[in-house]
């Protein structure tokens, strides 16, 4: 099976079904699409697909567990019960704002402008850092600038994010990784908290935030170019 994605024909002829049922699968939850930018069409996942198929031919031949398998399951369901646990903690902890010391704020500042001379991060990274963009307020961009004297605190921050966002959508297993797709959806997500949070910094503190941020759409498409000119360096 391509690791391409799928058209629903493709999906259809593999699961050996109609177009109309696998719609049907989808509606129930049972696939999930994805869509390009601007365009109706939707994709399938060739792994979501595939496991399908297999489940459908298990239930029809009526096949029974091993105690083996039984074994692997319940160790799986454990392992993500904890993952779940963690999940949950951070979504907490995504209402708390920073609170940054002095000290705090200049080794974060510090912290990021070493990020930025990277290329690529491993997925827990990406996931610590969607954390601190999740959470940073307009009173941590004020923190930052009395600890570092930089007048737009907020500028680094939002370079890594993107550096990062662009390194998640480059890597070759983000088609078929809903890890992957999920820290995505997280950067996205703190990309647009931090812009909010940079605007209200500005109009708080300072009052010099770039006009063109204020005028800026959700970072999709070509508007991503326009981030980049915004927050390109001097």
């Amino acid at each position: 099976m391509s690791t391409d994605l799928l058209t629903i024909e493709e999906a259809a002829k593999h699961l050996g079904v109609s177009d109309r049922t696998v719609r049907k699968f989808i509606a129930d939850g049972y696939l999930s699409t994805k869509r390009d930018t601007g365009s109706r069409r939707k994709w399938l996942l060739p792994a979501e697909v595939e496991e399908l198929r297999k489940d459908r031919i298990d239930f029809r031949e009526g096949a029974r567990l091993t105690r083996k398998e039984f074994m692997k399951l319940r160790a799986r369901l454990q392992r993500l019960e904890g993952h779940m646990e963690v999940v949950l903690r951070m979504l907490d902890s995504k209402s708390e704002p920073l609170r940054m010391d002095r000290a705090y704020a200049k080794s974060l500042h510090e912290a990021c402008l070493g990020q930025l001379q990277r290329a690529k991060w491993d997925e827990s990274e990406l996931s610590s850092w969607s954390q601190i963009f999740l959470r940073v307020t307009e009173e941590d961009f004020k923190s930052l600038r009395d600890a570092t004297e930089d007048p737009k605190p907020w500028v680094p921050f939002l370079r890594l994010c993107l550096a990062m966002t662009a390194s998640v959508v480059a890597n070759d297993r983000y088609a078929t990784s809903m890890d992957l797709q999920g820290v995505h959806r997280e950067l996205a997500e703190a990309r647009r908290r931090m812009r909010v949070s940079a605007m209200c910094y500005a109009d708080l503190y300072d009052g010099t935030l770039d006009s063109s941020l204020r005028r800026l759409e959700p970072v999709d498409g070509s508007s991503t170019d326009l981030l980049k000119h915004v927050l390109r360096k001097p």
